[in-house]
């Protein structure tokens, strides 16, 4: 059963925080149980904080005082690194504040996890700790990915100073992640509209073009001459050879380096393979990638099963998915 540590009764030991000597019950109004988190209701402006620690002391005073700076906030707790990563499952919050030395999984471990896993990687870290204060315990917290580090006993002017400047720097670096998303979506859209115009264009003054000739083949004299160089200027506006590379131009302004990392990673695609993959990454269905090859939907779906196994991807994962999440 997993445990999360819900926090509002009283700290006995008033000597891990400086600064405030008196502290007061406050009656449990915030703080959420696992199950609590399975279905939040909070207000929007909250900001939720996981605080990490195995010391119930030392994780109720840290809530204690920052509760009575901010009636805004919203707090998690969990009692080692190895449950608050289940937490995580469930919620995620816009920062985490955990202890160094805790059992089953330490603060450092907790953030190294933090790391590889997308959904958590920008999450903002401070640790806390009173034994590891040494500058090369600094640099391995730091190295680690927290972005602050606050050594115990803690003033309760530096922990509300420390962690209003990390939670001020998430909103603003999410703030721009979210904008970076729309721009690339409508650069994505737009992208995907003119590759489908240009196919479309293509295969039309290819079927002109046949027709043309066909009518060009049965003339004689003067008027096939004309018929001809009608052919002629249909064949100057057919861009069927440089159609991908001008594709693949304004491609890379919208996705750079995504074409070498994928050759660097996965050698063995051929061209072909490529396109597939870059027509997946800016939203082409399998219907409008198939207009695109004059193939049928089945035939781009086998495909795209082929470029599964050249990469080592399972038959339950989705190469879209997989594609999207490449840089």
């Amino acid at each position: 059963m997993l445990h999360c540590y819900i926090v509002k009764t009283l700290s006995k030991n008033l000597g891990l925080i400086q600064g405030e000597a008196v502290l007061k019950y406050v009656a449990p109004k915030k703080h959420s149980h696992l199950n609590d988190v399975l279905v939040p209701i909070m207000p929007m402006n909250e900001d939720t904080i996981l605080v990490v620690d195995d010391d119930k002391d030392n994780l109720q005073v840290v809530i204690h005082y920052l509760e009575s700076k901010n009636k805004h906030y919203h707090f998690l707790s969990a009692p080692n690194g190895l449950v608050a990563m289940r937490v995580l499952q469930k919620r995620l919050p816009d920062l985490i504040i955990t202890d160094w030395d805790m059992p089953l999984m330490n603060g450092i471990e907790l953030i190294r996890q933090l790391k590889t896993q997308p959904s958590t990687a920008d999450i903002p870290v401070i640790i806390i700790t009173g034994v590891n204060t040494d500058h090369q315990n600094l640099q391995i917290a730091f190295e680690a990915g927290a972005v602050d580090y606050i050594r115990k006993p803690v003033n309760h002017l530096e922990l509300y100073a420390r962690i209003g400047s990390a939670l001020s720097t998430y909103k603003a670096m999410r703030t721009i992640k979210r904008q970076q998303v729309i721009i690339e979506d409508q650069k994505n859209r737009e992208l995907s509209t003119q590759t489908i115009q240009l196919t479309q264009k293509n295969q039309l003054l290819h079927a002109i073009q046949e027709k043309v000739q066909t009518v060009a083949y049965k003339l004689r004299g003067e008027l096939k001459q004309e018929v001809r160089q009608i052919e002629k200027l249909i064949k100057s506006n057919l861009s069927l050879d440089n159609e991908w590379d001008v594709f693949r131009l304004h491609f890379e302004n919208v996705h750079p380096h995504f074409f070498e990392d994928l050759q660097q990673r996965y050698p063995g695609l051929s061209l072909n393979d490529q396109r597939h993959c870059a027509y997946l990454k800016i939203g082409l269905s399998n219907k409008e990638i198939a207009h695109i090859f004059n193939i049928s939907a089945s035939s781009v779906i086998t495909h795209h099963y082929r470029i599964k196994k050249k990469i080592g991807m399972t038959g339950e994962q989705k190469l879209v998915d997989f594609i999207l999440q490449m840089g």
